[in-house]
This record gives structure tokens, sequence and C-alpha cells, in this order.
């Protein structure tokens, strides 16, 4: 697959395979990657609502839960710029994962063919775009064991994205009978720490939640948290303006301002706006965020 030196082309295109037994397609995408030592990232996304999900998201970051696509349930083939290959398997909130020995006979069958379209698209590029008129995605598909055959797959309407904030009453009163600084502002980051991981036999990811003073840049609550087993990353990040309340009212005193830099985070804090009358902004950037993750901010639980 490397060999063909497609992997820009293949960038803009995604299509599916679909083995004979299993649930749903599996949708194969292009990842360049800018940074050594990997060279591209080949991904076969999980089911419709995955894929749905990832389109979405690279057209708008904020979109959903994912922050990045590790986080997507998915096969990944990562191709090094010495031309090793490494093959994981990633689901929502865990560190990816060489792949399952019961999975890797599927994972090869995908690849395979996904290595057959890949030839067919060096001679005839507009191959992936074969049943586009038919509002139809191209993908093989094994109709009997290893009976392989180009099939349009009609593009099923994305369910809604929903999002259930609430918060404690007994919070919302505290929150309530604090002092008002209206000169003060807070700046809040929730984010995905890259190099650290739970200690179990399945790692997790860790995801930590820092408030900073705006004035002094002091952090004055930091917390990190992972995926529960049930609640996947919905729970986690549906829980972060309980937590941002509860460290608002941990200061003692409601600031004038909440400042963020993610549309992720500005548009789940916004419904504490209907009983907390703080003005809540979003920026480019807030370096004393930065400087608090620079200096470990977030690692302690």
């Amino acid at each position: 697959m490397d060999g063909l030196g497609l992997w820009e082309a293949l960038s803009r295109y995604n299509w599916a395979v679909k083995p004979k037994g299993t649930a749903f397609p599996y949708f194969c995408s292009v990842l360049m990657q800018n940074a050594p030592p990997v060279k591209v990232r080949f991904l076969m996304l999980e089911g419709w609502q995955t894929f749905h999900d990832y389109v979405r998201t690279r057209a708008d970051n904020n979109f959903g839960f994912y922050s990045t696509p590790m986080e997507f349930p998915h096969f990944e083939a990562v191709v090094a710029q010495n031309g090793s290959v490494g093959l994981f398997r990633h689901d929502p909130g865990y560190i990816p994962a060489p792949i399952p020995e019961g999975q890797a006979g599927l994972c090869a069958s995908i690849m395979w063919e996904a290595f057959g379209v890949m030839m067919r698209i060096e001679a005839d590029s507009t191959l992936p775009m074969k049943f586009s008129g038919e509002r139809a995605l191209f993908a093989r598909v094994e109709r009997s064991e290893g009976k392989w055959e180009d099939a349009p797959l009609e593009i099923p309407d994305p369910a809604p994205h929903v999002e259930k904030i609430m918060f404690r009453k007994d919070s919302l009163a505290k929150a309530k009978d604090l002092p008002f600084a209206a000169g003060e502002s807070v700046e809040v980051e929730f984010r995905m720490l890259l190099r650290s991981m739970t200690n179990e036999p399945r790692p997790r990811s860790v995801y930590a939640l820092v408030m900073v003073d705006g004035a002094s840049g002091e952090c004055f609550s930091r917390s990190t948290t992972s995926v529960e087993r049930d609640g996947g990353l919905r729970m986690m990040w549906e829980s972060v303006p309980q937590k941002v309340l509860d460290g608002l009212i941990a200061r003692g005193r409601m600031p004038g301002e909440v400042k963020v830099t993610s549309g992720r985070v500005f548009r789940l804090l916004r419904p504490l706006c209907i009983d907390i009358p703080f003005r809540l902004s979003l920026h480019d950037s807030l370096p004393n965020v930065e400087k608090t993750f620079a200096a470990g901010g977030g690692t302690a639980g």
C-alpha cells in the first residue's frame, strides 16, 4: 500500500469495505501526518455512526465529544517514515493497543480489499466517486466467502447530536449566594493529556480540567479523569460543567467572566449562564492556561 505512493491523493476520499458476517461496514480514510516519525495513518472506521461523527468532526473539531481521530472506534495502520508499519485497535477513551489475535484476520481482510481499491484508483481516480450520484458511498462487499464485488452503500441520515447538561440544585443555590466579582475573570480548559494513561491492564486515556485566575495566572483548581466503562466520552464531557461550577464555588466568589479556548467547552458551559450571570467568552489562546499545562497542570487527581 505504501509503495503505491498514493496517500496524498487518497486523503481526499473515503470508501467502505464490508466483509461477510460483519454487522457493519468499515470506512477507509487516510490521514497524512506532519509529525515524525509517522508518515500516514490509514483508518478503518467502525460503522455508520462512527463514520458520520468522523466526517462531522473533521469539518468542525468542536462537534460532538471526539477530540482526536485516535478516539474513534477503529482499526489503524500507522506507516512510519522509515517504512515500518504498526497495526492498532482504537476505542473511545482508551490508549491504542495492538490488534487482538481474534481480530487480526478481519483487519487483514479489510486491508487486502483496500489495497485492491488503491491499485484501481491508481488507474482511475474517479473510482471512489462511482456511486456519488446515487447518494451512496463506493464499497467492496463480500457477498459470499471470498467473493467480493463493487456495491453502493446508501448513505443514511446521521442521528442528531444531543447533549444533556444538568446541574445539582444545591450547587446552583450555593453559587447564587456567592459574592459576585464583576472585574475578575477565570480561564477554563478541559483536554486530553497525550503523555498520560491509567495504570491498568487496558490503559485509559487521561483528561484534565484546569481553572486559572485570569489576573494572577494561578491555577486554583485542577483534576484528572478518564472515561467510565459504561458512560464513555459522552458522560465524561457532560460532567465537565458541574465540575466547573464546583470549582467556582470552592473559589468562594463568582467571576464576571469565564474565558475558554474550546468551542466544545464553550457550548457545554453556556447553560450555566442561564443561572449565573457571568460573561462566557471564546478566545484563540489563553497563555495562562497553556503555562499551566506545560508545567504539568491537570496532573493532580
